[in-house]
């Protein structure tokens, strides 16, 4: 189980990385095509900004769900570092149980969220706004996902 375990957190983490690397890819053509357009043919084109806005959640939320396999987050190491072994496990399992929370509230809460604004449209692309606001839950999911991977591969 806990290869299964392991094997399926880095085929995810494989996975989100492959595509935050297109979304990031397409973030960066769509802000040069509206750099081109607004200084060189003196008229940036509506759609650009709309996209990069809408692949910043998205790489936003998608990256933190990336990084949670390995820890990546930005983290104070002071207190687990001068803990005995068993107690810094305790307290990681502590922290991974505060993540699962936190993430299970933006999931929630991101998903009414993105029902409330499904009726409204955006601006350039006319797609509800729920596209945007969908990051949330998808990413908040992600993140519980890469936790409970981890944890069950039998890494603190």
């Amino acid at each position: 189980m806990r290869r299964a375990a392991g094997a399926a957190a880095r085929a995810l983490g494989r996975a989100l990385d492959l595509l935050l690397a297109a979304m990031l890819a397409v973030l960066v053509a769509s802000l040069a095509w509206q750099v081109f357009g607004r200084y060189v043919l003196d008229r940036a084109p509506s759609w650009s900004e709309e996209l990069a806005r809408f692949l910043m959640v998205w790489i936003t939320m998608l990256g933190a769900a990336s990084v949670m396999r390995d820890r990546g987050h930005i983290a104070v190491t002071a207190l687990p570092d001068a803990l005995p072994a068993g107690a810094r496990r305790v307290l990681a399992a502590v922290a991974d149980l505060v993540v699962l929370w936190v993430a299970g509230i933006l999931g929630v809460h991101g998903a009414a969220l993105a029902d409330l604004l499904s009726v409204q449209a955006s601006p350039a692309f006319e797609v509800t706004m729920a596209v945007p606001f969908a990051a949330l839950p998808a990413g908040a999911a992600l993140i519980a996902a890469m936790v409970v991977l981890r944890r069950l591969a039998g890494e603190d």
